[in-house]
């Protein structure tokens, strides 16, 4: 085995204990814990029992519940109860949750793994079991666990009311819709986690210094974290540098790929070792794992989406709700990012890193556009007009240079539609927004494809044949 995918192996599994941790253990166990925190507490209250001592006021739960040997009946029953329903409901959660997948691919899971709710339940009868199980160990001859017996009783009665709610907010969650619209709602919180990074970096590196050095990395994986603090930290003690990250956060990079460059001033360059010292903190400051991290890498959520966009948007599926639905979910993300402006940067930072994330939505939304083409999907097609149409007049100059140039190369495949009364009305917005936004050439152009495909309406052509090749 190569020394580097030796070295490599450690923090891999440090970094999915702590993927898994934050993703979804981390509330059931804290609940398991708190059920096992509970039973100790509760043991040490149930030794007043044990001491042949009667609770003040509690003298009819004894005599209602019996001695230690009817308890740890009763616990034994609760006990098996509760493993038996918990299997149960489980392996249907889990059937429900890979019928979902299949319907829209396996995408789902993160949005499912991540909900406080499903860890809550998880955690509650996992930790349900251990408390009756606890009690049940404890019931002898010398401790009596009427408490303990009586709070289990009172638990599984909510447990097995709570398994009403738990099902209707699986099946809940399972809508097309309700799974697009939580992964944008995490897509926007992890924006606000990026932007933090953002504000700490600049977007362009400075254009009178030259290239000096090259940072490979030394492994594989997705880019899940910089520590940006870190790194600054570092550069602060060198001579005049700066760093320009080449990837975005989230991208995969094989062994030896070029992951960042050395920049310094002009007649300045460092010498071997601190391009060395350099290269050394970049690698120390990022952070790689075999999978990418939905709550800090906003690209990720909008690769969810639009994968669920392609996969039920195409002949694979030919289901146009969720696809209108993803391009609904995009329009209103691009809008919020919008109204937030460009993310301020540190001027004297030593850290370049460009934002991609408003990028990779609108390339979202290309992917879109051409998948309607492939099912013939024209209300998917005119809701994603409407929605560049919606945008062009509201974001930064530099998104609506790519908006335009997402119009521009979807003429392409203009032609493989109808020209339906919603198409038409969302392409005339969509000019009409071209122009607004002092792009004409590309306006008449539009206006000129739909006039070709306008004129095949009340004749019979084919697919392949719709709009006519020019010769």
């Amino acid at each position: 085995m190569p020394k580097t995918i030796a070295a490599e192996i450690p923090l891999r599994i440090v970094a999915s204990f702590r993927r898994a941790f934050g993703q979804f253990l981390a509330v059931p166990l804290a609940v398991v814990l708190g059920f096992v925190l509970a039973a100790v507490l509760i043991y040490w209250a149930d030794t007043t029992w044990s001491d042949g001592r009667v609770p003040s006021g509690f003298g009819w739960l004894g005599a209602l519940l019996g001695d230690s040997g009817s308890l740890a009946t009763l616990l034994s029953t609760v006990a098996s109860s509760i493993i038996t329903v918990t299997s149960i409901i489980f392996s249907l959660l889990l059937i429900a949750l890979q019928q979902g997948a299949s319907a829209l691919t396996t995408q789902v899971t993160d949005q499912f793994l991540m909900r406080r709710a499903n860890q809550f339940y998880f955690g509650f009868f996992i930790g349900l079991s251990v408390f009756v199980l606890v009690n049940l160990v404890t019931a002898s001859g010398i401790h009596r666990p009427v408490f303990g017996t009586a709070i289990a009783l009172v638990l599984t009665a909510v447990a097995l009311c709570m398994i009403v709610v738990m099902i209707y907010n699986t099946i809940d969650q399972m809508r097309p819709r309700q799974i697009v619209r939580t992964i944008q709602r995490h897509v926007l919180a992890a924006r606000t986690v990026q932007t933090g990074l953002l504000r700490r970096s600049r977007r362009k590196p400075r254009p009178d210094w030259p290239v000096v050095g090259t940072v490979r990395v030394e492994g594989s994986g997705h880019i899940v974290g910089i520590d940006a603090d870190g790194l600054q930290g570092a550069l602060g003690g060198l001579s005049p540098v700066e760093v320009e990250l080449l990837v975005p956060l989230g991208r995969y990079l094989a062994f030896d790929e070029r992951v960042a460059v050395i920049r310094a001033p002009a007649g300045e360059p460092p010498d071997a070792e601190a391009r060395e010292k350099v290269r050394r903190a970049v690698l120390a400051a990022l952070a790689f794992d075999d999978d990418r991290d939905l709550k800090g890498d906003a690209a990720y959520g909008i690769h969810q989406l639009a994968t669920i966009g392609w996969t039920t948007g195409s002949t694979s599926k030919s289901n146009p709700d969720p696809v209108q639905a993803v391009v609904e979910s995009l329009r209103d993300i691009l809008f919020r990012w919008a109204a937030e402006g460009d993310v301020p940067s540190d001027p004297a930072s030593a850290l370049v890193i460009a934002d991609a994330a408003p990028g990779e939505a609108i390339d979202a939304i290309e992917t879109l556009i051409l998948v309607s083409s492939e099912s013939l999907q024209a209300q998917v097609l005119a809701e994603a007009l409407r929605t560049v149409a919606a945008l062009l007049p509201r974001v930064p100059e530099g998104w609506a240079l790519r908006l335009v140039d997402v119009v521009r190369r979807a003429l392409s495949s203009l032609g493989e539609h109808v020209l339906t009364r919603e198409l038409e009305q969302a392409i005339d917005a969509l000019a009409e927004a071209l122009d607004e936004r002092q792009h004409p050439e590309v306006a008449r152009d539009l206006r000129v494809a739909t006039a070709r495909l306008a004129s095949t309406l009340g004749a019979l052509n084919s697919r392949s044949t719709r709009v006519p090749v020019q010769g």
